[in-house]
């Protein structure tokens, strides 16, 4: 018998939960009480890179709502690395980059002049806007569209 994950197993019974097979050399890995496989492991429960949608096992970089291996993490027009850290969003309501002051709502920046109602084109604060068909909205031209 052997005993893994405080319980007591025939060696023969004691497999990847997922695929069914028997644990090499690099043992298994344990998700809500079961053992699995390294392989099933990485693919059920890895975060997955936000360049390659490969799973992300070592070093990595938390950037823009995910993480990413730092091979992938690189410039979409000319596929370089940044160097000096710094990198730009091309979000703000404009298409140009995200410097400075910046308001961010519903997982994008926006400049805060470019933060504005897709209908009436007033000024939105951030807290008070109503969002529809990924579109911003004030309060009232929200009710008076869509209610």
């Amino acid at each position: 018998v052997l005993t893994a994950l405080d319980q007591t197993w025939h060696p023969e019974h004691f497999f990847c939960a997922h695929c069914g097979k028997a644990f090499e050399d690099d043992g298994f890995h344990e998700w809500s009480g079961k053992p699995y496989c390294r392989q099933d492991f990485l693919a059920m429960f890895a975060p997955k890179c936000q360049g390659c949608e490969r799973p992300v096992t070592e070093n990595y970089l938390s950037a823009l709502q995910g993480v990413w291996h730092p091979e992938c993490f690189v410039c979409a027009e000319c596929l370089s690395g940044f160097p000096s850290g710094s990198f730009f969003e091309p979000e703000g309501g404009c298409g140009h980059p995200v410097t400075g002051h910046c308001v961010t709502a519903s997982g994008r920046k926006y400049h805060p002049e470019h933060f504005i109602c897709a209908y009436c084109l007033g000024q939105l604060q951030k807290g008070t806007f109503r969002e529809h068909g990924n579109k911003m909205y004030c309060q009232a031209c929200h009710d008076k569209l869509f209610l």
